[in-house]
């Protein structure tokens, strides 16, 4: 079996690309033979991760995957107009029954298509190539089916492989900020509103009044700009955050581990891989209610900063959290196997493809 996942893969650390990454660890794992088409900004070189280098270089790199029979499975936000140009492009390339699978990630994606009729016709256009559709929540398929996709081509599995959480050393700024506060809170940050980070500040004001040795540790894009210092002298918690900025995966992973509980105060959300990473190391997890959380979760009214703030108390008096995990890796790789066989494909080798380019870019 071959598989080439389409997307972005860290640096930067985000969702989507994080995901990527988990999954091509797992499969690397089972002996699968495994590459990355990135799409993204192509950080450090990484084994058989291929930068996607411009659109034409990206087309001709991905057609002879296509032809030469490999399952190719997309990953994107689902939430802009480029994300669905990807979708239409990979989908409509000319070939033999190649297996094309597509995740869609983002929990933006049901009103972005519910604001133009052309946008869910253009959706509906651009699954029509693919054997599976992939939604991390009920929602985003419901947002697909209600397009005209058909309900038994879309599955709904959470972005997320448990058995590849894995945290790694942290730098000393981190272990000085555990050293330093009695309760120590982790937030992912992005500057986009979505991520709640003025409502985050006010509940962290809030809780300061009753716990004056509170921090909260943020990590992620942004830390440095004009709205965050704004952002921080209009709520007057300077003296209560712990700025770590971008941090590499396994030490953001790190981070929450050290942590008492993990926030995520966001007023949109998919299915946030952050969230099922912290519990999977059994920490405390408080998420708005934008959407259905996994088991384990506390919820909050969205928007509520003392509904926020009650809610980390109780976490954090509470402490450690015992709830399994789903792992996205085993179910894939099923898929994959099961539309292999359907489909009858044949090894590169066996159809006299030449993928020497393509090899040698990932070398």
């Amino acid at each position: 079996m071959r598989v080439l996942l389409v997307g972005d893969y860290p640096p930067p650390h985000g969702g989507v690309a994080v995901h990527v990454q988990q999954l091509h660890g797992f499969l690397r794992s089972r002996g699968v033979e495994v590459k990355v088409l990135d799409i993204g900004k192509g950080g450090r070189p990484a084994p058989d991760v291929i930068p996607a280098r411009g659109a034409a270089r990206f087309g001709l790199r991905l057609a002879r995957y296509v032809a030469a029979g490999w399952t190719v499975h997309v990953h994107t936000s689902g939430n802009n107009p480029k994300s669905w140009v990807l979708a239409g492009m990979v989908g409509g390339l000319p070939g033999p029954k190649a297996s094309r699978v597509i995740t869609l990630h983002s929990g933006l994606l049901p009103d972005f298509l519910a604001a133009s009729s052309p946008r869910r016709s253009f959706a509906r256009l651009a699954l029509a190539g693919y054997s599976r559709v992939v939604a991390v929540s009920t929602a985003v398929k419901d947002a697909l089916v209600g397009c005209g996709v058909p309900a038994e081509k879309v599955e709904v599995l959470p972005a997320f492989c448990a058995s590849q959480v894995r945290p790694g050393q942290v730098p000393a700024a981190v272990e000085a900020a555990r050293t330093r506060r009695r309760t120590l809170l982790a937030m992912a940050h992005h500057p986009s509103p979505v991520y709640g980070r003025t409502l985050m500040f006010r509940a962290l004001r809030e809780l300061a009044q009753t716990s004056p040795d509170v921090g909260l540790a943020l990590f992620g894009p942004g830390l440095d700009s004009e709205a965050f210092i704004r952002d921080v002298r209009e709520a007057r918690v300077a003296g209560h955050l712990e700025v770590l900025g971008e941090l590499e995966h396994t030490a953001a992973l790190g981070l929450i581990a050290r942590s008492d509980a993990f926030v995520r105060p966001t007023t949109h959300d998919g299915d946030a891989i952050s969230v099922r990473e912290a519990l999977a190391l059994g920490v405390p997890c408080v998420a708005s209610n934008v959407c259905v959380r996994p088991e384990g979760t506390r919820v909050f009214a969205a928007g509520d900063a003392s509904a926020l703030a009650q809610a980390l108390r109780e976490a954090v008096a509470a402490g450690p959290v015992h709830a399994p995990q789903v792992d996205a890796g085993p179910v894939l790789l099923s898929l994959y196997e099961a539309l292999g066989a359907r489909n009858g494909l044949k090894t590169s080798h066996e159809q006299g493809f030449d993928l020497g380019d393509t090899r040698h870019a990932a070398q």
